[in-house]
This record gives structure tokens, C-alpha cells and sequence, in this order.
């Protein structure tokens, strides 16, 4: 009985630890729009018209 709560912790443990970096990568490629210049701005603006 204990082990398989050992093997379920290490289980739900490993899983979080996984969330997270997925999380954090996902995380690092936002730009946003005060750190734009100006051309990148209408650049962005003419795509969408």
C-alpha cells in the first residue's frame, strides 16, 4: 500500500515538474506592445486591415 502511494507522488510530482516548464517556454516568446518600435507597430497594424 505504501508503495503505491510512493510511485503516485513520485508520479503527480514528475507531472508538475513537466507543467511548468511547458508553462515557462510557452511563457518567453510574448512580446509586447511597449517594447515595439514604431515600425514593427504599423507593420503589425497593416496585416490585420
Amino acid at each position: 500500500m505504501l508503495y503505491q502511494l510512493g510511485i503516485i507522488l513520485i508520479i503527480v510530482v514528475a507531472a508538475m515538474l513537466i507543467a511548468k516548464r511547458l508553462k515557462n517556454s510557452k511563457d518567453t516568446n510574448l512580446v509586447y506592445e511597449d517594447e515595439m518600435d514604431e515600425d514593427e507597430l504599423k507593420k503589425i497594424d497593416d496585416e490585420i486591415n
